[in-house]
């Protein structure tokens, strides 16, 4: 049997034995760590203007600062053959690496998209500042100037460096930067386009129907290219209200003056009264309308008692002023009205 100082020594030479099997796991995998090589990325997206070591290699460890390559224009991506990327770790003292039997990686750079609005909003506010034009002034960029990338780290707004505009064709040519973009601070973007000739005008909110009165619940004004619109298009929106709907007219439509009319206040055949107003003469007769009208028309009138046919001036609500002119005793075949646009 043991004494207790014989099983203390026992038990703390098991201890130790434990503790440098443990220290020789360790180490056995800290060195199966240090020998696994470096492996290559199939595909890789930078964000400086250098592909570097530790880009293009998992594990490349001290050796991940080093630059090998010029990296794709911010937004552009391009291949390179592990042959060539073989070559200049080679170069500079970085081998062992496993290239997984690739033969080409794939290397992204990241940007950021500025948009043709965000071009054509910088020029717009120049034009406005330099040239006195409206702010809203619609700005066109010419096919294949639509966008461009700069760097992600490049926040800031469009900045336009030149504007040289015609105010008599409305052409420009512009330069601009973003900056914090080194690309673009280097060789600022050039940009050509035109200035839009834009009119306000009124749209249908609501499909409405023949003889319905417009109201400024039915349109909204919206801008449009002028070369889109015709001569006849309402530019006022105070020009359309009350006027009526001459035939259905959809949602979305521009208000044409051959869509409206002013709304009619007698129908054909109608009883009217006929006032005729003559310096210390007044009368008044009834009549019966011979065509529809709407105030300020001119239109023929039968009074009742003498079956004459009267030129009238509509007045009011089935009311007419007579103008003093008998066209005949006997009903005419109507006339066309005429309309106030």
């Amino acid at each position: 049997m043991l004494s207790p100082l014989q099983l203390s020594a026992r038990r703390l030479y098991l201890c130790a034995g434990a503790i440098c099997v443990v220290l020789a796991g360790l180490t056995a995998t800290a060195a199966f760590a240090q020998t696994q090589p470096a492996r290559i990325k199939p595909i890789v997206t930078v964000e400086a203007d250098v592909v570097r070591l530790g880009d293009l290699f998992e594990g490349a460890g001290a050796a991940s600062d080093i630059a090998l390559f010029g990296a794709p224009a911010p937004g552009d991506s391009g291949s390179i053959s592990t042959s060539r990327i073989f070559a200049a770790a080679r170069e500079n003292g970085f081998t062992g690496a496993d290239y997984r039997g690739l033969t080409m990686v794939t290397v992204k750079r990241a940007g950021r998209r500025i948009s043709a609005d965000a071009i054509s909003t910088a020029i717009a506010s120049r034009l406005a500042s330099d040239h006195r034009l409206p702010a809203d002034t619609e700005v066109e960029l010419n096919a294949g100037q639509m966008e461009v990338f700069v760097e992600s780290v490049a926040s800031e707004v469009v900045e336009i460096r030149s504007l040289n505009f015609n105010g008599a064709s409305g052409r420009f040519e512009a330069t601009y930067v973003v900056p914090g973009s080194r690309a673009l601070e280097l060789t600022p973007a050039r940009v050509v386009g035109s200035v839009a000739d834009i009119v306000r005008v009124p749209v249908l909110t609501r499909a409405v129907l023949k003889g319905d009165i417009v109201s400024a619940n039915d349109v909204v004004i919206e801008r449009r290219r002028r070369s889109e619109m015709g001569k006849d298009v309402f530019t006022n929106q105070a020009a359309i209200l009350g006027h009526a709907a001459r035939r259905a007219l959809p949602k979305g439509l521009v208000l044409r003056e051959a869509d409206l009319q002013r709304p009619e206040v007698i129908e054909r055949n109608a009883a009217v009264l006929m006032r005729y107003d003559h310096p210390g003469l007044q009368l008044t007769m009834r009549g019966r309308a011979q065509q529809a009208a709407a105030v300020g028309d001119t239109i023929q009138v039968q009074n009742i008692s003498s079956k004459k046919i009267i030129e009238a001036i509509v007045t009011g609500p089935n009311e007419v002023r007579v103008t003093g002119v008998v066209l005949s005793q006997q009903p005419q075949a109507r006339r066309s009205t005429s309309t106030v646009q």
